[in-house]
């Protein structure tokens, strides 16, 4: 599929993982497009980064941009972080990068 930075995706026995950097507090909502410098994907909630609020939004926001169910997407680290590590379990690895697709500028 496409040719991603080194780090923005990887494969694991539990699912797929997605290197993510979320911008807090924002005024827009949404999927801003791929770093590939860090090799991240920018997401910007409008929640606070408080008791949690940020990272429901977060993983609210990919399950709907992914077509994954919410129970299926986990962050697994940096949970006091902006850079965050997300699994979408019960998926495949084509199928996330086909959503990746629209992000990715050439």
């Amino acid at each position: 599929m496409g040719d991603w930075p080194e780090g923005l995706l990887r494969e694991d026995d539990d699912g797929v993982i997605l290197a993510v950097t979320v911008q807090p507090a924002s005024k827009r909502v949404g999927i801003v497009g791929i770093d590939i410098w860090r090799g991240r994907l920018q997401v910007a909630v409008k929640a606070q980064p408080q008791k949690g609020a940020a990272n429901e939004a977060v993983c609210e926001l990919l399950s709907e941009a992914f077509d994954t169910p919410l129970v299926f997407v986990d962050i697994i680290s940096g949970h006091r972080s902006r850079q965050k590590s997300v699994r979408f379990r019960e998926t495949t690895l084509s199928a996330i990068e086909s959503h990746l697709e629209g992000f990715h500028a050439e």
